[in-house]
């Protein structure tokens, strides 16, 4: 207390603390100064750890509650027609209850107890958010309430020994993601295992280096699916246009022939003799034994090239292959002199006398096969015709070439072709779940119409591949004719 006199009159105040301290002797008053900033740290990194901690908990998300390797799958705020597609991957899902609103929903493989779903939701928590009754558990783990079939999967979720949302696949699948968007994490593992020959070679060509896969659900029926890891080897390159003869099913490569011998190399011994022997049979029957696929055929696909199959007016396929070699002209004619080898010229003439006897002569008729050459659209176009057994047709400009097994289909696409390479892509095609009932085979278990992969209405779809850093992504639309 200091005393002061001003106008007359005594005053007292005060001092402050500041200046009690200066007051003071100088050590004494660095003392005092280092404990008050000391305490003001303090106080600081307390409040801050608070929010801190507050906001980090409350920010959590299943993915942080998940452990990484016995998680199976990841529904994201998924509507309850999203969770009934996948019912065939994982029965389970049946018995989870109806819901009017989408759900976070995973199914976790519980060490001796099995698949285990936890549902999860956050306050304010709707009434049929979180299934309920003597089959499922309710707890509350950090900020989210969690409904679970089974009470064993509480541990794992509590304690994560490494959480889902720290897994380089996840972070890299989820990256633009949020809670309110639709989508599914899936172990390849979950996936249904090769069942087929086609089967094997989509997974050969498609799935061999996956682990992880993100499912993205997209509005106008589309459907995008995220591969990881990558092929480091892979990289996109201009693939050859689609034909404008709508396709039942076609096929764009960057390497055609890298992934012809990834497929020999790759395959199992039984599904290699399966797939050379459909091949070498196509083979003999267009060309006849003097033409060697690996040989006459293979290196037309050193570099992009495209595959179609359409519907002749007869109701069978026709094939056409689009691409371009720098020996193209050369090895093309090669293949035009074999399937004139091929087909025979002998002909047969019946005559019947007085009406009673019949006479049959076999005859060597050079009419039976021609070959005509005529410019079409700026390509040269050879057509190889036999009157009764077929044809067989190419278009050549330059090192760019169409080869057909249906002169009419090749000559549409030769004057409705786009000029100049098509985008840049890893593959791509297009497929129509009618092709089994064409060609009798079977597509690939994952490209059936019932697969929870492919958008709906799935009938045909267009589709391509391209990456990413360390990622595929697999886009699949309804195709636009």
């Amino acid at each position: 207390m200091r005393k002061c006199i001003y106008n007359g009159r005594t005053l007292s105040h005060k001092l402050s603390l500041l200046r009690h301290v200066r007051s003071r002797p100088p050590w004494l008053r660095a003392t005092l100064l280092t404990l008050l900033a000391l305490l003001a740290g303090v106080l600081i990194v307390t409040v801050t750890t608070i929010v801190v901690t507050s906001l980090k908990t409350y920010t959590l998300t299943p993915a942080d509650l998940l452990p990484a390797e016995e998680t199976l799958i990841l529904f994201s705020s998924a509507d309850d027609a999203l969770l009934r597609q996948y019912e065939s991957w994982l029965p389970i899902l049946k018995n989870l209850p109806v819901a009017e609103i989408p759900r976070t929903v995973a199914v976790v493989q519980v060490p001796h107890k099995g698949k285990v779903m936890a549902v999860f939701a956050r306050r304010p928590v709707s009434p049929d958010a979180l299934p309920s009754g003597s089959t499922w558990t309710q707890r509350e783990v950090g900020p989210m309430f969690v409904s679970a079939s089974s009470p064993a999967v509480f541990p794992l979720l509590i304690t994560p020994a490494k959480p889902l949302g720290s897994s380089e696949s996840f972070a890299l699948l989820a990256r633009g993601e949020t809670e309110q968007r639709p989508w599914i994490f899936v172990q390849r593992a979950l996936l249904p295992a090769p069942a087929s020959l086609t089967d094997s070679v989509l997974e050969t060509i498609l799935l061999r280096p996956t682990t992880h896969l993100g499912i993205f659900p997209r509005s106008g029926s589309g459907m995008v699916v995220r591969l990881f890891p990558a092929d480091t080897e892979r990289r996109p390159l201009p693939l050859p246009p689609a034909p404008e003869t709508a396709p039942v099913f076609s096929i764009a490569l960057a390497r055609p022939q890298s992934t012809f011998e990834q497929l020999e190399n790759e395959l199992s011994g039984t599904n290699t003799i399966a797939l050379d022997t459909r091949i070498l049979t196509f083979v003999s029957e267009t060309f006849g034994d003097d033409v060697s696929f690996s040989y006459d055929i293979l290196p037309l696909l050193a570099r992009p090239a495209r595959l179609s199959l359409a519907q002749t007016a007869s109701g069978g396929l026709s094939l056409l292959l689009q691409g371009s070699a720098p020996d193209a002209a050369a090895r093309i004619m090669r293949l035009h002199e074999a399937f004139r080898g091929s087909r025979t010229t002998a002909r047969t003439v019946t005559r019947v006398f007085d009406g009673r006897y019949t006479f049959r002569n076999v005859r060597d008729d050079a009419h039976m096969i021609t070959d005509e050459f005529a410019p079409v659209g700026g390509m040269q176009v050879h057509r190889t015709m036999h009157a009764l057994q077929g044809g067989f047709c190419s278009a050549i400009q330059g090192e760019e070439f169409l080869l057909a097994t249906d002169c009419g289909l090749l000559e549409r696409t030769v004057l409705d072709r786009s000029q100049g390479p098509g985008a840049s892509a890893l593959a791509a095609g297009i497929f129509s779940s009618s092709l089994a009932e064409l060609s009798g085979s079977v597509l690939p278990e994952l490209l059936q119409p019932a697969s929870p992969l492919l958008p709906e209405p799935s009938g045909t779809l267009q589709w391509s591949l391209s990456r990413q850093g360390d990622i595929l992504t697999l886009t699949l639309l309804p195709a636009v004719h």
